[in-house]
C-alpha cells in the first residue's frame, strides 16, 4: 500500500532554472546601477577638476609697473606708497584676492583685497598701499583661482 507522504517530488528544472536567472537578473541590474550612479558623480567631479585647471592655463596676469613714492606721489596719494599695476593678458577674466610683499629680510606683509578685483582679458588695474621699507621686495599676486604670479622688485 502506498501512502501520499511518502511520495517526494522536487522542483522540476526549467522552474529551478527560471528562479536562478531571475535572482541573476535582479542581482545583475543592482550592481549595474550602482556602478552606473558611482561612474556619473565621478566624472562630475573629474568634469569639474580638469575645468578648473583648464582655466588655470588661461590665466596670465602681466606685473608691469611696480614703483615706490616716497616723498610725493603722481597719483595724490600720501606718501610712502608702493603701486602695482598688473594687466590681465589671458583669455579669461580672473579675480585678483591677495598682494603679498615680502622684502629681504623675510619681513611679509600681506594685503588682502576686498572686494576681490575683477580683471577681464586685456583690462589694467592699478593697486596702491603704504609701504615704507628700503630692501628688494618681492610681489606676488594670488588670483581666486589658486595661481600665483611672482616679481621681484628694488625701491630707489
Amino acid at each position: 500500500m502506498k501512502f501520499l507522504a511518502d511520495k517526494r517530488t522536487g522542483i522540476s528544472t526549467v522552474i529551478a532554472s527560471a528562479i536562478l536567472l531571475g535572482g541573476v537578473a535582479v542581482i545583475g541590474s543592482s550592481i549595474v546601477l550602482w556602478a552606473n550612479s558611482k561612474l556619473s558623480s565621478s566624472e562630475i567631479a573629474l568634469s569639474s577638476i580638469s575645468t578648473t585647471n583648464t582655466n588655470k592655463f588661461n590665466e596670465f596676469l602681466a606685473i608691469e609697473n611696480v614703483w615706490f613714492c616716497k616723498t610725493t606721489c603722481s597719483s595724490g596719494a600720501t606718501p610712502p606708497r608702493v603701486n602695482v599695476t598688473m594687466t590681465n593678458i589671458g583669455t579669461i577674466g580672473l579675480n585678483v584676492t591677495q598682494i603679498k610683499l615680502t622684502n629681504s629680510t623675510a619681513k611679509t606683509v600681506t594685503y588682502s583685497i576686498t572686494p576681490n578685483v575683477s580683471i577681464i582679458p586685456t583690462q589694467s588695474y592699478m593697486w596702491s598701499n603704504k609701504y615704507t621699507s628700503n630692501n628688494p621686495v618681492t610681489v606676488t599676486i594670488t588670483t581666486a583661482r589658486g595661481t600665483t604670479f611672482t616679481t621681484q622688485v628694488t625701491p630707489p
